[in-house]
């Protein structure tokens, strides 16, 4: 192959695997030196984000078994499945992760993933970056956002971290809000890969109680601002701009009159809304149905599309609880998967019945995301294993 074109041997060697290509790494210096170039790696990350089949694509979920049951039996485990094979196999293998600071007694969150790096949320203050396919990570330094007290009024207090790439300055980031009804104020901060440091953001959008998941779309962060506590029928989506660092807020469609709750996501590359609508049955709120609304041209109010509606049955509802994190992510079939707490399900826009997947250790799912395998390794990681 080293007759072969350099244009050619990269459109090639983009195509394969990050496992395979490490391998591919010690056919030649030359090879070497080509795969571990930034260009290089930027190509194979666009190749494996574009692949239809999500042969790249892989879904990894938190088990924090201690919000369900008593606080002496603890178990986080962080695990991930092929997406490819959700869409394809009767039966998928989910893998235990390794991942770094690992401690089954501590609960593991994860921020969100840009270009296959994950940002994980460790109890006890620690923010992680991590490659999981190459392996490698970065421990940030400590923000000073979190409460120390114990008291109940400080348990309200939270804190809500983003996780996104700036390409303007090539550098990553990770917003901090805490958000606050308490004796704490209001603060915001930012941290830098580039400078391995946090500092203060001053000026601060309104802000009252903002929800996970946090999405990065855009050059942006986005969260869901609670402007009512809970179930409403007014809230925003605000966002913070990585580059210029400004707050926003993106218009939302129109959800009708009734009892909902919102949750962001993101569809393929849109920017999407999952809104669960309530229904008032024997005295208890219950999920009645949930509409995907996907806002097909970013920042135009009028490219909300009501993509998928989907009708929940006595034996699921409750699986979709609005403190549920969902993943979604669209098949070539035009199956969306939906990843709501003890199983994994799959539902399809003509009106046919929701799809279990089988995914073996499946467990109950706190939070899930959807990363890509890449070879992206900033240089700050170091030499960390996890």
């Amino acid at each position: 192959m080293s007759t072969l074109p350099t244009d050619l041997i990269v459109d090639i060697l983009s195509r394969f695997s990050v496992k395979t290509l490490l391998k591919f790494r010690c056919v030649s210096k030359s090879w070497c030196t080509l795969i571990r170039s930034p260009e290089f790696v930027k190509t194979h990350l666009s190749v494996s984000a574009k692949n239809k089949d999500h042969t790249h694509h892989r879904l990894v979920w938190t088990e924090n078994r201690d919000l369900f049951t008593s606080r002496d039996i603890k178990q986080h485990v962080l695990r991930e499945c092929s997406v490819s094979s959700l869409h394809n196999d009767s039966v998928v293998q989910s893998l235990d992760l390794n991942y770094p600071l690992k401690n089954p007694e501590l609960r593991v969150c994860i921020v969100g993933s840009v270009n296959g790096l994950i940002c994980l949320d460790i109890e006890d203050n620690d923010l992680v970056l991590w490659n999981p396919t190459l392996r490698v990570y970065r421990k940030l330094p400590d923000s000073r956002l979190r409460v120390s007290g114990g008291s109940r009024l400080d348990r309200i207090t939270s804190v809500m971290y983003g996780f996104g790439y700036d390409e303007f300055s090539d550098d990553y980031k990770v917003v901090g809000v805490r958000c606050s009804c308490t004796r704490y104020p209001l603060e915001v901060k930012i941290y830098s890969l580039k400078n391995n440091s946090w500092r203060t953001k001053g000026d601060i959008l309104e802000v009252v109680q903002l929800t996970k998941p946090c999405k990065f779309l855009n050059g942006k962060l986005h969260w869901v601002n609670d402007m009512n506590g809970g179930f409403r029928n007014y809230g925003n989506i605000i966002s913070i701009d990585l580059a210029d660092e400004r707050w926003g807020k993106v218009e939302q469609p129109d959800y009708g009159k009734k009892n909902f709750s919102l949750k962001l996501e993101m569809l393929g590359s849109d920017l999407s809304v999952f809104c669960n609508y309530k229904t008032m049955s024997r005295n208890f709120m219950t999920t009645s149905h949930a509409d995907v609304w996907v806002m097909k041209e970013y920042g135009v109010k009028e490219s909300w599309t009501k993509t998928y509606s989907i009708k929940y049955s006595p034996n699921v509802f409750s699986d979709f609880s609005p403190f549920i994190s969902l993943t979604l992510c669209m098949s070539n079939k035009g199956e969306i998967l939906l990843v709501p707490r003890s199983t994994l399900t799959a539902h399809n826009p003509e009106d046919e019945p929701i799809r279990y997947l089988k995914v073996i250790n499946f467990g109950y799912c706190n939070a899930a995301n959807i990363y890509i395998e890449s070879l992206v390794c900033a240089p700050l990681f170091g030499t960390n294993k996890a």
